[in-house]
């Protein structure tokens, strides 16, 4: 935090319409926002409409502001919530892909081993974007962002547990559809044999 700023200060000032302090709030808080905002949309224009909207919904309820006693949380909140309302909006989720993930099985690697390696990264890609909302956005920050469960939790308001919870229920689903996949396939080449 920059020496000099007091944020409260600027809130007051804002609630009694001082548009110079509410510049000096965009230019203090907009790379914090625009980090928030990223781990909710890749998309960096989308971020940004999305961070013009969070200081649009600021300036119109800048009255209350005086009452906001945890910034960082606030904004982050702002910044969820529109950035959520954003994706249902235009259906743009989160979709991890596993193009770069190779599945060689074994030494004698065969076509019909390449088109089974690749319906069954199909197979997993959809098991993954077919998770709950926020079970997804878990998955996707630990395993695309590389978050630890304690900084995914500071970041939505939720517990380590649930954070942990969520990976569970993530990783139970995921190996039930590639279970499934590979019994079936299994069972294929058995009856291929006879």
């Amino acid at each position: 935090m920059e020496k000099g700023i007091d944020i409260y200060s600027l809130f007051k000032q804002i609630a009694n319409d001082n548009p110079k302090a509410f510049q000096l709030f965009f230019d203090y808080t907009y790379s914090k926002l625009y980090r928030y905002t990223s781990y909710f949309i890749e998309d960096n224009e989308l971020c940004k409409d999305v961070i013009s909207d969070v200081y649009l919904y600021i300036w119109q309820n800048r009255k209350k502001m005086p009452e906001v006693r945890n910034y960082e949380n606030y904004l982050f909140i702002c910044v969820r919530n529109v950035s959520l309302n954003y994706l249902k909006t235009i259906n743009r989720y989160q979709k991890i892909r596993l193009e770069d993930v190779e599945m060689q099985l074994s030494d004698n690697y065969t076509p019909e081993d390449s088109v089974l390696n690749d319906e069954l990264k199909d197979i997993i890609e959809l098991a993954i974007n077919s998770l709950p909302q926020r079970c997804r956005l878990i998955f996707f920050m630990v395993h695309e962002e590389g978050l630890k469960y304690k900084e995914i939790a500071e970041i939505l308001s939720i517990s380590d547990r649930t954070v942990h919870a969520q990976m569970c229920i993530a990783i139970k689903k995921i190996g039930l559809v590639v279970k499934e996949y590979l019994s079936d396939n299994n069972k294929k080449k058995r009856y291929e044999l006879k």
